[in-house]
C-alpha cells in the first residue's frame, strides 16, 4: 500500500479487486437485513441468494444478534411485503378517483360533451386498470403467506440447514449487562456503530452487539472479514457527496487494533455481482435488480424531532399556510428551488400529521425524512426569530385562523387514525385466523409466539381505537369553539 494512503483508511474507496478477493477468501458475515430480504424477493431470486450463501461453505458466519433479530422480525418482514399488495391498490384507487374528479371539474367548467369527456377519462381508467392488473399478477406469483410462514417457513428451514454450525454464541447475562453500559458510553461519545439508534426504546444496542460479536469471531479465527449489509446509516459507512466510500474509519481502526486483519463492508447488490463474477454463482440480472430495488426502498432514514406542543402546532400551522399559498400560484411562477421547497414542505406536513404523538411531558414528537431536516431546522430558526404570532407579512394570525388550521390538521390525523384502526382490525383478524388454523403439530414455541402476537395486535387495535376517539373528541371541541367562541372563554 502506498505510504500516501496508509493511515487514512475509510477516507478513500477500496479498489474493486479488493472486494473480489474478499468474496473469494474472507469470512463472509451477513447482517439481519440481508436475511430478511429473502421474504421480499420473488421465489427465483430467493433461491439464487440462498444458493450463493450455501456456496460459501464454512466461510459464511452470522452473529448471534443477527439470528436473534431475524427470528424476531421475520413475521413482520413477510407481513409488510404482503401488505403492499393491498395498500398500493387502495392508494391507487384514491388517486384514480382524484384524477377523474379533476377531469370532471374541467369538463363541467368547459361545458364538454360526454364524448369529449370520455376521451379524457378513458386513458386514465385504462392506465389504472393496467397497473392494478400487473400488481395482482405479482401478488399471485408471490408464494408466501403469513399462515405458511407460521406453520412451516420454507426460508427458515433452508437457513437452518445453510447456517447450521455457522452461527455465533450469545453473550452471557453478565456480559450483556456490561456491554449495554459500554454501548451507552460509546453512544454518548458518538462512537460507531449504533449510536444513531441510541434513542430507540427497544434493541438500541443491536448494531453494537453485532459488531462486538463480529470482532470476537474474527479475532478467534484470525481472519479478515467482509460484512454484507444494506445498512447505510452514517454510524456504519463513510459518505462523501452522497456516495458511500466504505466503512467508517473508526470501525476500520478498531477492527485493525483488535484483530490485526482487513475489514470490508459491502451491500447486497454488489456482493451478488462479485459472487457471480468470482465464484461463478448463478445470479440472474433480475435478482441483482431486485436487490438494488429493495436496498433503495430501505435507505430513507428518519429523524426523530421533539418540540413543545405550542411550537409544534404553530410550526404545523405556519407550514400549512405556506403550502396553501403556494398551491394558489401557477406552476410557471415556481423556480426549481421553489418546487423543491414545496415538495419538502409537503413531505414534512405529511410526516408531522402522520407521526405526531403527544408525550406525557406535554411535548410532541414526530419523525421526518432525514433529508428534510435542514429545511425544518432553517424554518424553525426563522420562525423563532420572527415577531410572536405574526406571519411573514407582519399580520397577526387570528384565533379563528389558528383553530381552522388545527381543525384541518386534526381531520387529516383522524383520517390516518381511522386507516390505522382498519389496518389493525385486519391484522387482528389475520392473526386470530392463524391462531385458529394452527394444528396440533405446531410446536409449543410457535403457539406461544402466536398468542403473544395476538395479544400485541389486540393492544395495538385498542390503542388505535382510543386515538380515533380522542381525535374525534378534539375535533368536536374545536368545532364548538369556532361556532361559539364566547362560550369557551
Amino acid at each position: 500500500m502506498s505510504s500516501f494512503l496508509r493511515g487514512f483508511d475509510g477516507l478513500w474507496a477500496r479498489p474493486t479487486e479488493d472486494y473480489r478477493g474478499a468474496v473469494k477468501e474472507y469470512l463472509i458475515v451477513v447482517d439481519t437485513n440481508v436475511l430478511l430480504e429473502l421474504y421480499r424477493f420473488t421465489p427465483q431470486a430467493r433461491l439464487e441468494l440462498l444458493d450463493v450463501l450455501d456456496q460459501l461453505g464454512q466461510r459464511l458466519w452470522v452473529p448471534h444478534q443477527v439470528v436473534k433479530e431475524y427470528h424476531k422480525r421475520r413475521f413482520d418482514a413477510v407481513r409488510e411485503h404482503l401488505n403492499l399488495y393491498t395498500s398500493v391498490p387502495e392508494n391507487l384507487k384514491s388517486l384514480r378517483k382524484k384524477a377523474l374528479q379533476e377531469v370532471q371539474n374541467l369538463a363541467n367548467r368547459c361545458s364538454m360533451s360526454d364524448a369529449d369527456k370520455q376521451l379524457l377519462t378513458a386513458p386514465i381508467d385504462d392506465a389504472f386498470d393496467q397497473v392494478s392488473n400487473e400488481i395482482q399478477r405479482h401478488s399471485d406469483a408471490f408464494d408466501l403467506s403469513l399462515a405458511k410462514v407460521v406453520r412451516g417457513d420454507p426460508i427458515l428451514s433452508t437457513l437452518a440447514r445453510v447456517l447450521d454450525g455457522k452461527t455465533g454464541d450469545p453473550f452471557s447475562d453478565e456480559e450483556e449487562t456490561t456491554l449495554i453500559s459500554t454501548f451507552q458510553e460509546r453512544a454518548a461519545e458518538q462512537i460507531p456503530p449504533g449510536y444513531r439508534d441510541a434513542s430507540k426504546a427497544e434493541n438500541a444496542h443491536g448494531d453494537f452487539f453485532v459488531w462486538e460479536q463480529l470482532l470476537r469471531e474474527a479475532k478467534k479465527r484470525q481472519t479478515p472479514v467482509l460484512l454484507v449489509t444494506n445498512d447505510v446509516k452514517p454510524d456504519w459507512v463513510q459518505k462523501e457527496a452522497g456516495f458511500t466510500v466504505g466503512a467508517r474509519p473508526e470501525l476500520l481502526a478498531e477492527f485493525g487494533e483488535r484483530c490485526d486483519r482487513d475489514f470490508l463492508m459491502t451491500q447486497l447488490p454488489y456482493f451478488l455481482s462479485m459472487a457471480k463474477e468470482v465464484l461463478g454463482a448463478a445470479v440472474s440480472q433480475s435478482t441483482m435488480q431486485q436487490a438494488k430495488n429493495v436496498r433503495l426502498a430501505d435507505v430513507t432514514e428518519m429523524l426523530h424531532v421533539t418540540l413543545p406542543q405550542h411550537l409544534y402546532q404553530s410550526v404545523l400551522n405556519g407550514l400549512a399556510d405556506d403550502f396553501e399559498e403556494d398551491m394558489k400560484l401557477p406552476l410557471s411562477r415556481f423556480s426549481a428551488e421553489d418546487r423543491e421547497a414545496h415538495r419538502t414542505t409537503e413531505k414534512i406536513l405529511q410526516a408531522m400529521a402522520k407521526s405526531g404523538r403527544r408525550r406525557p411531558d406535554g411535548d410532541t414528537s414526530f419523525s421526518i425524512p432525514a433529508d428534510c431536516f435542514p429545511f425544518l431546522r432553517d424554518y424553525l430558526t426563522a420562525f423563532q426569530n420572527s415577531p410572536e404570532n405574526e406571519d411573514e407579512n407582519g399580520n397577526n394570525r387570528s384565533e379563528y385562523r389558528l383553530l381552522l388550521n388545527e381543525l384541518s390538521s386534526l381531520r387529516e390525523l383522524l383520517e390516518m387514525a381511522r386507516a390505522e384502526r382498519e389496518a389493525a382490525q385486519s391484522k387482528a383478524a389475520e392473526i386470530e385466523r392463524a391462531v385458529r388454523d394452527a394444528d396440533t403439530n405446531v410446536p409449543d414455541d410457535v403457539r406461544k409466539r402466536l398468542a403473544r402476537e395476538a395479544e400485541a395486535t389486540r393492544r395495538h387495535l385498542n390503542s388505535a381505537m382510543i386515538d380515533v376517539h380522542d381525535i374525534e373528541t378534539q375535533i368536536a371541541a374545536i368545532s364548538e369553539k369556532m361556532r361559539n367562541p364566547e362560550a369557551s372563554e
